[in-house]
């Protein structure tokens, strides 16, 4: 995280189908649009109605892409928290706002939808390879960071580290 991002939680709906794809990195990275409407009441007509619209584009990486993939259509309504930029392109010979959110985490906006989740369970190594694989080297059993379901317990002097 850098040192005054723009950090925004945005409610919406998918507005695109998903597209997912490996960049020369080997990273996996999906991108789809989300569309937001404001609702505003009035109350002379006692009523609902659409106000501001947005549409963005949100992109995401590694493990939270992979399952975005296999997770999101289009139409479903999530929430997505992550980091707004807005920056300028030139779209036949005028400079026009880009607003982009590159996203940290998506899930079902359970206010709209009703959702069952399947929690992906990875060794710690596994893990840490598919977040960042080019600082992730393999480690030996004593210096995993965690002690996983049916490993036997690793001595004190390896599990406490002073502070």
């Amino acid at each position: 995280m850098a040192f005054n991002e723009t950090r925004v939680t945005i409610c919406g709906n998918v507005a695109s189908p998903v597209v997912h794809s490996k960049v020369g990195t080997g990273f996996s990275r999906a991108k789809f649009r989300l569309f937001s409407a404001e609702r505003v009441w009035d109350p002379e007509d006692r009523s609902w109605s659409d106000g501001a619209r947005m549409f963005l584009t949100v992109s995401c990486w590694r493990m939270l892409a992979d399952n975005v993939q296999v997770s999101l259509t289009k139409g479903d309504p999530v929430v997505v928290t992550g980091r707004l930029t807005i920056r300028e392109v030139e779209f036949e010979g005028k400079r026009q706002p880009v607003v982009e959110l590159e996203a940290t985490a998506i899930g079902p906006n359970l206010a709209l939808c009703t959702a069952t989740s399947t929690r992906t369970r990875l060794a710690a190594d596994a893990v840490e390879a598919r977040a960042a694989p080019e600082i992730a080297a393999p480690r030996k059993p004593e210096e995993l960071p965690l002690v996983l379901p049916g490993e036997p317990e690793r001595p004190k002097e390896v599990a406490e580290v002073p502070f």
